[in-house]
């Protein structure tokens, strides 16, 4: 399976499972199989997706080519889209019938900070952050997330006669700010759009090759990546010119 397959497959397992008929049994190994083909199938216009987006990164409210290029997407599976929700949000919407509402998260932003990773498609893109000159870098991994977001909305539209509700697609920017979630819901995420039955979010992480973490929701969940912390740190020291040390 290639690289990115996983977070397809899984997401669009989820989402299907929960829009199911209360009636409807879960057939897995027809589910499983029509899921891998449709991810096999797209994978080539996807995976060019993840390299554009990775190629050109956009920093917190900045994300006003990214939030388009994925605008431009979900229109084109006829997903009803609202632009500018939150600065540089977006809501794409799809009705299937009476059902649930189920919404699918993705971040927008980047990081300042230079790629060094020599691959064909890294980033060379730079921005002004905080009155200087910075390189930008997908280097948290959203550029998976929107790509992993796309194929999910693909396959479950490619699946719409064996699930019903609505699907609430939401791109979210600012995330390494910790600001772009208080931005859409200021601007009436859950009250301009209904709020959803249930939500699905993924982030990739430093465990091994094929490799799904995630938490099972009990009386007492524990959420998980469901906040931030900023710390500053103030550096003093004293400069020293000699021929071996330079500053």
């Amino acid at each position: 399976m290639k690289h990115l397959a996983k977070p397809f497959l899984v997401s669009a397992a989820l989402c299907v499972a929960t829009l199911l008929p209360a009636h409807a049994e879960l057939d897995v190994a027809r589910l499983k199989a029509a899921i891998e083909a449709s991810v096999e199938a797209d994978y080539p216009r996807l995976d060019a997706l993840y390299k554009d987006i990775h190629a050109h990164p956009e920093l917190a409210f900045e994300e006003v080519k990214t939030a388009a290029r994925l605008a431009a997407e979900m229109r084109e599976l006829r997903f009803e889209v609202t632009e500018k929700v939150g600065k540089t949000g977006l809501v794409a919407i799809y009705r299937n019938g009476d059902g649930p509402t189920i919404m699918v998260r993705t971040e927008l932003d980047a990081l300042p900070m230079e790629e060094k990773t020599g691959l064909a498609y890294a980033s060379r893109d730079k921005t002004i952050w905080n009155g200087v000159e910075k390189f930008v870098a997908h280097s948290c991994g959203h550029d998976i997330h929107m790509a992993s977001w796309v194929g999910t909305a693909k396959t479950l539209v490619g699946l719409k006669d064996q699930w019903q509700g609505t699907l609430m697609f939401i791109a979210q920017p600012a995330e390494e700010t910790g600001s772009g979630a208080k931005a859409m819901l200021a601007d009436g995420l859950f009250t301009r759009f209904k709020k959803p039955d249930f939500a699905f979010a993924l982030h990739d992480g430093a465990f091994a090759y094929g490799t799904i973490n995630y938490r099972v929701a009990s009386a007492r969940p524990i959420p998980i990546a469901s906040s931030s912390d900023f710390v500053a740190a103030a550096v003093t020291a004293r400069r020293r010119n000699t021929p071996s040390t330079r500053w």
